[in-house]
C-alpha cells in the first residue's frame, strides 16, 4: 500500500527547490500572460480591484485561484505592490494565511532586494498521486497601508518575471494560465463635481432634443385599473442556476445558525405567498445578530454572462441614528467580526466560506421593493455562495430585509 511522506518531512526540500529546480521536478516554468485572458481556460489567479482601506492601517489582500476546468497540483507566482503607500510586515500577527486542503502546503517570502516590493510565493502538493487544488482565496496577505494626501488607489499585483506565474497539473505537466492585478483603495474615493456646461448633455437629452414617442403597449389595463405586466421568460440558453428563488419551499437556501434565525416569511412578498425575511423586526427582541441565508452555485467555465437578479424589501429604525457603515474584509471567513451599526448585506463568499465580493452594503428603510441586478461572469468556472442578510448590533433599534425573486441566469 503506498502511503503518503509527511509534509513537515519536505518542507526543507521544498524550499530548497522552490526558485531553483521546482520547475523541472513538477513541470512548472513558461510565462504565464496576465489580464483578462484569465475569463478563458485555463487556471487563474487574481486579486480584487480597489480593495477599501484606511490610510496608516492595514488592509487584508485575498488571492483567488480558479482551476476553470484544469487539475492543478501547483502554482509558483509573486505578489508585487506599490512601496509608494503599501508595506508588508512580518510582524504583524497572521500577516500570511494560507487556505488549502491537507494535501497542499505553501510558503510566501519577501523579496527585501525587489524595489517594487514582492513575495515570492509557491503553492503544490509534493508528493505523488497529486491532489488538484479546488477554486478558493488560496491566500490571503496582510499589508500596511501609508498616509496619502488624498484617496489614492495603489496597485497589487502578479510579477511577470522573478519568478513569472507558473502552474502544474496533476501529472507533473506545466499548464498555461493567466492572471489578474489588483488594486488597494486608500481613503474613500470623492465623486467628482460636474461643470455646468457638463449638465448640458443631460439637458438636452431631457427637454430638447428627445421627440414625444408613443410606447407600444407592453401592460394590459384590467377594468379594475389593475396592471397586469408582461411576463418576461428566461432566454433560451440562459438557464436559471438558483433553486427556489421566490421562497415558496423550504428547500436549496441554508438558513445559518446565528442567534436571530432568517425565515421564510409570509409577511412580505414581491411574488407569490412569500420571501426570506432576515434580521429582527420587532424592538423588544433586538440582540446582536447576523442573519443570513445562502445557496451556493456552480456557474460553467464557459459561461458568456451571468446575471444575478433579486428584490430587496429594507426595513430599519437604526437608519434615523448616526451610522457608519462597516468595512468588510474580503478573503476570510464572514459573520464572526461585530460592528458598531446596522447593515443589510449581499455578498460573495467561495466554497471555503471566505468572503471575495460585497455587492451590496447599505442600511436602508424604503419599506419598497426594489430590484438589484449583478454581473457575475466574472466568477464563470467558480463555485461561489450567494449569502444575503441583515446584521443588528443589539443596541438601539432593529433592522431587517426581505427578499424574494432571486435568480442567477447564465447564457453559453
Amino acid at each position: 500500500m503506498h502511503t503518503r511522506m509527511s509534509k513537515l518531512s519536505v518542507s526543507v526540500l521544498i524550499a530548497s527547490l522552490l526558485f531553483g529546480t521546482i520547475g523541472i521536478v513538477f513541470g512548472i516554468g513558461p510565462r504565464i500572460q496576465a489580464g483578462l485572458a484569465a475569463q478563458l481556460a485555463g487556471p487563474s489567479l487574481s486579486i480584487p480591484l480597489k480593495i477599501p482601506a484606511e490610510p496608516n492601517s492595514t488592509v487584508t489582500i485575498p488571492v483567488q485561484f480558479a482551476a476553470n476546468g484544469s487539475q492543478i497540483s501547483s502554482a509558483v507566482f509573486g505578489i508585487d505592490y506599490d512601496e509608494t503607500w503599501l508595506s508588508y510586515d512580518s510582524s504583524v500577527p497572521n500577516s500570511i494565511v494560507f487556505n488549502l486542503p491537507p494535501d497542499f502546503v505553501g510558503s510566501c517570502t519577501p523579496d527585501t532586494a525587489d524595489v517594487n516590493g514582492e513575495l515570492k510565493c509557491f503553492i503544490m502538493d509534493p508528493v505523488v498521486p497529486l491532489a488538484s487544488l479546488p477554486n478558493s482565496v488560496v491566500l490571503s496577505v496582510i499589508l500596511r497601508t501609508k498616509n496619502p494626501s488624498s484617496p489614492t488607489e495603489a496597485r497589487v499585483g502578479f510579477s511577470q518575471d522573478s519568478p513569472p506565474p507558473s502552474f502544474g497539473d496533476n501529472q507533473g505537466q506545466s499548464v498555461p494560465g493567466s492572471t489578474i492585478d489588483g488594486s488597494v483603495q486608500i481613503g474613500e474615493e470623492v465623486a467628482p463635481t460636474l461643470t455646468p456646461w457638463q449638465y448640458l448633455p443631460v439637458v438636452l437629452r431631457n427637454f430638447l432634443i428627445i421627440p414625444s414617442i408613443t410606447p407600444s403597449p407592453s401592460a394590459t389595463v384590467t377594468p379594475t385599473g389593475t396592471v397586469s405586466p408582461t411576463p418576461t421568460n428566461t432566454p433560451p440558453g440562459c438557464p436559471d442556476l438558483i433553486g427556489n428563488g421566490g421562497f415558496e419551499k423550504n428547500s436549496d437556501w441554508e438558513i445559518m445558525n446565528t442567534e436571530y434565525w432568517a425565515e421564510y416569511s409570509e409577511e412580505q412578498a414581491h411574488n407569490g405567498n412569500r420571501s426570506m425575511r432576515t434580521g429582527i423586526i420587532k424592538t423588544r427582541e433586538n440582540i446582536y445578530s447576523y442573519s443570513s441565508a445562502r445557496q451556493m452555485v456552480t456557474i460553467p467555465s464557459n459561461a458568456d454572462s451571468a446575471e444575478l437578479t433579486l428584490w430587496i424589501y429594507q426595513i430599519s429604525e437604526d437608519v434615523y441614528a448616526p451610522h457608519t457603515l462597516p468595512r468588510l474584509t474580503l478573503g476570510v471567513p464572514f459573520g464572526n467580526e461585530p460592528f458598531s451599526s446596522d447593515f443589510q448585506y449581499i455578498l460573495i463568499l467561495d466554497s471555503s466560506d471566505n468572503l471575495i465580493d460585497v455587492l451590496f452594503n447599505e442600511l436602508g428603510n424604503a419599506r419598497a421593493w426594489k430590484e438589484k441586478v449583478f454581473d457575475l461572469s466574472s466568477y464563470a468556472g467558480w463555485t461561489i455562495q450567494l449569502e444575503f442578510g441583515t446584521y443588528n448590533t443589539g443596541l438601539g433599534d432593529v433592522s431587517a430585509m426581505y427578499v424574494d425573486d432571486v435568480s442567477l441566469e447564465v447564457c453559453r
